[in-house]
């Protein structure tokens, strides 16, 4: 009966220890997930863009975003350009994306913006250095802050502006 009672107490033991590393665990996993889904995102809609040349499926009838991705998003309407999705961590929005058109010389870009309903996981996967650069990105012409980041996509992303004259030479 004794031997009975140390091992209920060593697995108890085991236990207190194991559980905590457990929860860990699934806490990076899931940082993890979303920072490679937020990575193929922005992969999924510069092939799009590139392969198309707008966010436009056909004429002025704007794409979907099941057209362009296969990441899970919620918030997600027929109208990429008009309305953005999320990704949620830990089950709340933590991660806003909309896309936009080449406009005149403002390339076509996607904008990233940190949601307001965060909590200890989403903090964590802001954190993470992959979301730090991203939220750092800036686009010419679009304005961010720590809040937001702008990524240009595509072929859209060399905008020249025109050669300076050279001065002549005396």
């Amino acid at each position: 009966m004794i031997e009975l009672i140390f091992v209920i107490v060593i697995l108890g033991i085991l236990a207190s220890v194991a559980i905590p590393r457990l929860a860990a665990t699934r806490e990076d996993a899931e940082i993890s997930a979303t920072v490679a889904n937020l990575r193929t995102l922005v992969s999924d809609v510069t092939a799009y863009y590139t392969a198309k040349g707008n966010f436009y499926s056909t004429g002025t009838t704007t794409a979907k975003w099941s057209d362009i991705t296969n990441v899970p998003l919620s918030g997600a309407t027929n109208d990429v350009t008009n309305s953005g999705a999320k990704l949620k961590v830990g089950g709340k929005d933590c991660i806003a994306v909309q896309l936009y058109n080449k406009n005149g010389t403002t390339p076509a870009h996607i904008l990233i913006t940190k949601e307001g309903s965060v909590n200890n996981v989403c903090t964590q996967v802001l954190a993470s250095e992959p979301l730090k650069a991203y939220f750092s990105s800036t686009v010419t012409g679009i304005t961010t802050d720590t809040t937001k980041g702008a990524i240009a996509i595509g072929s859209s992303t060399s905008v020249y502006s025109p050669a300076p004259t050279p001065k002549p030479t005396t």
